[in-house]
This record gives C-alpha cells, sequence and structure tokens, in this order.
C-alpha cells in the first residue's frame, strides 16, 4: 500500500510518504522519493493508507494513472485466486465476471510477449477458463494500438466488453445526488421519504433485490466479496419492499461504487441517485476523497446520470477473449463478463 507514517525524530515529528516495502514487529520501511526510509515501529505516531501518487495535474480523481487505478480497482473486486507473472496480473474466480477472471497486464511480464500470453493460457486452461486479457487505455483507444492487442487479435482474440471507468471527488457528488434527489424526485421518493439502508454484510433481502446473475453466482460472489478489506452494502425500500441495491468498496484510500441495480418497475424515481449519494455519504465518513465506478461502454443511461453527477471519464478498459475452441472441455460456457443495468460488480 501506499501510506504516510508519522513517527518522532530526536527533534520533532516526520513524515514518511511512500509505498510500504516492508513491515515487521520492529520496523516499517517506506519507499519514499528520496529512498527507502526505515522506522522503527516505536516511534511511529500514526499511519494512514493514501491514494496512489498522481501522474498528472488537475482534480484528484482523475490524476492516477491508468495503471494505479486499476490496481486500486482490484481490491474493490478481488479474484479469489491471483498469480503474478512479472508485472501481469492473472486473476480467477470460477467464471464469474471477467473483472475477477481476466489477465491484467499492469507492466512488462518478465517473458518475450507471445512467451507470456502462452503462460497465461496455460494457467486459465489449468483452472478450465476461457482465457481473457483486460486491455485499458484513455478514452476511445482501440487494441490494436500496443503490442498486446494486436499479438491476441492476431491470435484470434475477440473484443468482448468495453467498459468505462468514470471518477469523481466524493464530496462533489455527494452533494450533487442530494441536489438531484431533492428537486428532481418525485414527492413519493423525496429526499425525507427515501432512506438508504447500510450493512456490514449482504442481508437476505439485499439478495433478493439484486439482479439476477449476481442471485444465480451468490457462493461465488459471496467469495469475491469476501475478500475486500472494507465494504458496505445498501439497499432503498419502497413500501416495505427493497427495489434498489448496491455496494461501495473501500481500498487503497478510494471508494468504488458497485453493482447498483434497481427492480424494474422501480426506475425513473431517482433511486440510482440516492443509492450513490448515500455511497458517497459512507466514503466521505472514512475520510475518502475520491470514487470510481465502472460502467458498460453501450450504456448511456448510466453514463449519462453519472456524468450529471459530476463523475467524468478516467478511462476505459476492453476484455479481449480467446477464440472460443480454446475453451477447455468443461469450462463454463459464455463470456465470463459481468453485464448490469448500472455500474458493474
Amino acid at each position: 500500500m501506499r501510506a504516510v507514517v508519522r513517527h518522532r525524530l530526536d527533534d520533532g515529528l516526520s513524515d514518511a510518504l511512500g509505498e510500504v516495502v516492508a513491515l515487521d514487529d520492529s520496523s516499517v520501511s517506506v519507499a519514499t522519493r528520496r529512498g527507502v526510509r526505515v522506522v522503527p515501529r516505536g516511534a511511529v505516531v500514526a499511519a494512514k493508507e493514501v491514494p496512489p501518487a498522481p501522474s498528472r495535474r488537475g482534480a484528484a480523481h482523475l490524476a492516477p494513472s491508468m495503471g494505479d487505478l486499476q490496481r486500486v480497482m482490484v481490491e474493490g473486486w478481488p479474484p479469489i485466486e491471483r498469480a503474478a507473472l512479472g508485472d501481469w496480473m492473472l486473476r480467477a474466480a470460477g467464471g464469474f465476471t471477467g473483472r475477477a477472471n481476466s489477465v491484467l497486464p499492469l507492466g512488462d511480464p518478465g517473458l518475450p510477449l507471445a512467451d507470456a500470453v502462452l503462460a497465461a493460457e496455460r494457467w486459465y486452461a489449468e483452472r478450465q477458463l476461457r482465457p481473457l486479457f483486460s486491455l485499458y487505455g484513455p478514452e476511445g483507444f482501440t487494441v490494436g494500438d500496443d503490442a498486446l492487442g494486436t499479438l491476441l487479435t492476431g491470435r484470434g482474440y475477440t473484443d468482448v466488453n468495453r467498459s468505462v471507468v468514470m471518477t469523481a471527488s466524493v464530496q462533489a457528488l455527494e452533494s450533487a445526488a442530494l441536489a438531484a434527489t431533492r428537486t428532481t424526485g418525485p414527492p413519493a421518493v423525496g429526499a425525507a421519504e427515501v432512506t438508504v439502508h447500510a450493512e456490514a454484510s449482504p442481508s437476505p433481502a439485499w439478495w433478493a433485490a439484486s439482479d439476477e446473475r449476481r442471485r444465480r453466482h451468490r457462493d461465488t460472489a459471496e467469495a469475491i466479496m469476501a475478500g475486500c478489506p472494507d465494504q458496505v452494502f445498501l439497499s432503498l425500500a419502497l413500501g416495505g419492499r427493497v427495489v434498489a441495491t448496491a455496494r461501495v468498496a473501500f481500498a487503497r484510500a478510494w471508494a468504488g461504487v458497485f453493482g447498483v441495480y434497481v427492480a424494474p418497475d422501480s426506475r425513473r424515481l431517482g433511486l440510482a441517485t440516492a443509492l450513490v449519494g448515500a455511497a458517497a455519504a459512507h466514503a466521505r465518513a472514512r475520510g475518502i476523497a475520491s470514487t470510481y465506478l465502472q460502467v458498460e461502454a453501450t450504456n448511456e443511461a448510466a453514463r449519462g446520470l453519472y456524468r450529471r453527477l459530476g463523475c467524468a471519464t478516467h478511462h476505459e478498459y476492453v476484455y479481449l477473449a480467446a477464440p472460443e475452441a480454446s475453451r477447455p472441455t468443461g469450462a463454463p460456457a459464455g463470456q465470463p463478463v459481468q453485464r448490469t443495468s448500472s455500474s458493474g460488480m
């Protein structure tokens, strides 16, 4: 993690800011811009996880590099199993959602590119999963922009889904959602009448109101969510019935909004806006300044909602899937890509 470690010196206090590279009973080592600083545990006054270092000027939620934000998002929806291939991350979770079952190429795999792809394919074959790569780039990028995308398409991989990563200031998101709920919601679901319930673990009512695919893969979804360090499950009821749900994951000093879902007969009532506002409020209460969400590029309704609430596109990512012929015998059918009504899980 990246953290700031405040510690005592002979003449006062000092902060060590950077990646925590070692931690034991006697000391914590922080890789700062001036080198690794080893701080005795007994001298530590306070420590706090902080977001990745900015890669560009501007709003804090847009400042991280694409790779750093991808690393943040992994912890919001962590795979059940992961392995490193150089700087690549191989992820598996029984085939449920592309995010937890794909290669995330974060840098140099430590092998020639073609050999690295073969190694990844073998890893997924051992798990009876169709190989899937998650390639990311700026808005509107094409998979042929880099060597890996060119190699994969030459091997018959096809684009099965494109998603947009949107980010926002937690404070601005909360304010915009509250204002929208107060001014545009019909009287039946005005701000005074809408109460978003939050719980540390999903209740039976939360599951019952979730989208069908999530309920169908409940055991795997629960195993994935168990790997998240901190999260809250939100639900909203109308007339005593839960009709809208969402999940908020907190990791690496960011908040991720996942799985916003509103029952078809309760849409266009401002319920998704209320859930997003509640998510931002929980992030603010934890001292988190920035939030992200991931939404399918083709879901214009959801993207429009998030833009109106102050979210901006940070980058996009595309899933490239191996040819169907490469699927191991007995592997799950269909694409392991999550599709929801609003933001993905």
